[in-house]
């Protein structure tokens, strides 16, 4: 068989089977990727997608062990819901309670969430050391809100600001972070999104991260004013890498940042996770925006 790349493509007796579960999986870029990586490590593993329904979840996750596959990312809207057939749990899965890559260990199944290296790789590969992390606003309260939270954390940000639609979700995603030590009393605060929504008292943060599945210009969230002190705008999508929002931005002198980098980023550690090898971070991140380019 052809890769999409034009270069041959083995798979016999010996090929170890890695994929993805979600709902859709269509989209995903994540087939390209690792596919492209072990190609270049010249390892005999094969990416496929599987389109894994809610109701299907525990005989999915079972088969993992069953079919000897090495391991499975897990993506929406499974990233909980495939917790309570695993075996072990690292450290941020537990405390997030959401798991999207599944190593298997000789039958025995470990969650891990790479999201949170993916994030760090992000800020890291845009914003670097030198960025200054002390506030941060984020759009969204949901699964993905909670590792970029923890990765905000992880890299010394000293206050965030929540702003969710439901303010319930975004108490409860700062009630996790402040029981967990993560931040203490005080460093949160949460604010309702609704539309127009920018305020004095958000007008310090120096980054905003769009974690919603929607666009927030598009939703009429942000006005198109400047806050006071912004460097950096980042939205979770990467597809299309243009979007209203990083429009928005751009249009306010942000530095517009997708989130090509933090599937790249967790991409990478899923790799090392499933092959116990260095990824080829510069061939996945090629194999992503010529997948782009595609789109």
């Amino acid at each position: 068989m052809f890769s999409d790349t034009g270069k041959k493509t083995f798979i016999n007796g010996e090929t170890k089977v890695v994929g993805l579960f979600g709902d859709p999986v269509s989209h995903s870029f994540s087939p390209a990727m690792h596919n492209a990586a072990f190609r270049d490590r010249k390892l005999n593993y094969c990416y496929l997608p599987f389109r894994v329904s809610k109701v299907d979840i525990p005989g999915a996750v079972r088969a993992i062990a069953f079919l000897g596959f090495k391991g499975v990312n897990v993506t929406a809207p499974h990233k909980e819901a495939v917790i309570p057939y695993l075996d072990e749990l690292s450290p941020e899965a537990e405390f997030l309670k959401a798991v999207n890559t599944i190593k298997n260990e000789e039958g025995r199944l470990i969650g891990y969430n790479t999201d949170v290296d993916g994030f760090l790789y992000l800020l890291q590969n845009n914003l670097g050391n030198a960025f200054p992390l002390k506030e941060a606003l984020l759009l969204g309260a949901g699964g993905a809100a909670r590792a970029v939270s923890l990765s905000l954390a992880k890299a010394g940000l000293k206050s965030l600001v929540i702003a969710n639609r439901t303010t319930a979700r975004a108490e409860e995603l700062a009630s996790l972070l402040m029981r967990g030590g993560i931040f203490e009393d005080g460093m949160i605060k949460i604010e309702k999104l609704e539309k127009n929504f920018l305020q004095e008292s958000i007008g310090s943060s120096s980054l905003i991260i769009n974690a919603l599945s929607e666009d927030p210009v598009e939703l009429e969230f942000l006005a198109r004013q400047n806050l006071r002190g912004c460097r950096a705008a980042v939205d979770l999508r990467y597809s299309p890498p243009q979007t209203p929002f990083g429009r928005w931005a751009g249009d306010n002198g942000f530095l517009a940042i997708n989130g090509l980098d933090m599937l790249l980023g967790q991409g990478v550690k899923a790799f090392e996770i499933f092959t116990g090898e260095e990824a080829p971070s510069l061939i996945m991140k090629e194999a992503l925006q010529n997948t782009l380019k595609r789109c």
